[in-house]
């Protein structure tokens, strides 16, 4: 488990990073280190608060040595608040899941939860959980994403564990294991390493400059980069794009589509969901509901549905109200009619004690566009841009 935190009060974290610019210079060096721990005991209290307010509970139902991981009967609160209550968490292998829902629902408090083993998730499956930036420190951007050596021994252990098995599970485990490994081989690494940094914006030089140069968006980058890297078998992202230029986000977005492990993200870029998930997680009334497609077909899928459950909604409502008018209309009438109004009671009771179908409500969720227009001259693109932050109201 390797775990990455960001403090959501950006002037804030500016302070605990040594400000815009990073630790540049040499007489303010040793103070914005020093700062530098200062917030990382900071954000450790933090997790550690939060980690003692969430209450978990739930069953793995999944094979634990297989690669797609299920638990059954999850609920969590957080602060005594209801996340989930009893719902079902499934991530399977080779699915990127888009973990979606209204702003304060919960999302982020899912993804601790996860990566934090509160949640019954075989001790086997290595995850990674992006939302800081690397820290200030000596090392080059480049060293810091190449720098594995814990992950390597871990890995290591575990590949002696699952060739110590013979079923097909561990055996198929392995062979990823030892991908992985040969991907973190000295003679590929550098030239991995370099590749990943280069796409989220990183020129040969900046490569080579020390962590602590570098601002806290640019060490966010880092961040992701070492990720990107590490491969893991569960990678938890929560708002990749956020301190990504244009050129960055399409870069990402081709490099995460091509990820055949699992990948879970809460991003609030429509496009960028589109063009990487298979699968949608909407978390909606403390359940966690799944559709298959992307977020465009998820609105559309979930159109579909809030339509039909409006059909079925009014139709019960309007036997409903033709019932209740003929029993107050008949009910003290001849024998016959209050017989039947009585019938129609009983069907009334039926129906009530079989569940009606709820009214459908609308929920608002915020996304943020880039909307682009491409004028290709040759082999060179130029991009025009304009940006919106805009409020969509999903289908409930």
């Amino acid at each position: 488990m390797f775990i990455l935190y960001q403090l959501r009060d950006h002037k804030k974290r500016s302070i605990l990073v040594g400000g815009k610019n990073g630790c540049k210079s040499e007489t303010n060096t040793n103070s914005c280190l020093a700062a530098m721990d200062a917030a990382a005991e900071t954000l450790q209290k933090i997790e550690l608060e939060n980690a003692q307010a969430r209450s978990v509970a739930g069953t793995l139902t999944s094979n634990p040595k297989g690669l797609d991981h299920k638990v059954e009967s999850l609920t969590i609160t957080f602060h005594g608040r209801e996340i989930v209550v009893d719902t079902k968490l499934e991530l399977n292998r080779g699915r990127r899941y888009g973990l979606i829902g209204l702003n304060g629902s919960g999302k982020s408090t899912i993804m601790h939860a996860i990566v934090n083993r509160e949640l019954p998730i075989p001790d086997g499956v290595d995850m990674y959980l992006v939302s800081r930036e690397m820290p200030a420190s000596n090392t080059t951007a480049l060293q810091a994403v190449v720098d594995v050596d814990v992950e390597r021994k871990k890995l290591e252990h575990l590949a002696e564990v699952l060739a110590g098995n013979d079923d097909d599970e561990s055996q198929e485990r392995l062979m990823d294991v030892y991908d992985r490994l040969d991907e973190m081989d000295a003679a590929l690494a550098e030239k991995r390493a370099a590749e990943i940094l280069h796409g989220l914006g990183f020129t040969k030089t900046m490569q080579m400059k020390k962590c602590k140069d570098f601002s806290g968006g640019w060490r966010m980058r880092i961040a992701l980069a070492r990720a990107l890297f590490l491969k893991p078998s569960l990678l938890l992202l929560d708002e990749p794009t956020n301190h990504l230029d244009l050129e960055a986000c399409v870069w990402l977005e081709g490099e995460l589509s091509q990820y055949k492990r699992t990948l879970l993200i809460v991003s609030h870029s429509q496009d960028f969901m589109n063009g990487v998930c298979t699968n949608i997680i909407h978390l909606f009334q403390k359940k966690l509901v799944y559709y298959t497609g992307n977020y465009d077909q998820f609105v559309k899928t979930r159109l579909e549905l809030v339509e039909s459950q409006m059909k079925r909604y009014n139709w019960e409502q309007a036997q409903l109200q033709h019932m209740k008018d003929y029993v107050a209309r008949f009910g003290h009438g001849s024998a016959k009619l209050a017989r039947q109004a009585q019938s129609k009671e009983k069907t009334m009771a039926k129906m009530v004690a079989g569940g009606l179908t709820e009214k459908a409500m609308a929920e608002t969720v915020s996304f943020f566009y880039i909307i682009w227009r491409a004028e290709i001259l040759a082999v060179v693109s130029h991009f025009v841009l304009s940006f919106r932050h805009t409020h969509e109201t999903l289908p409930s």
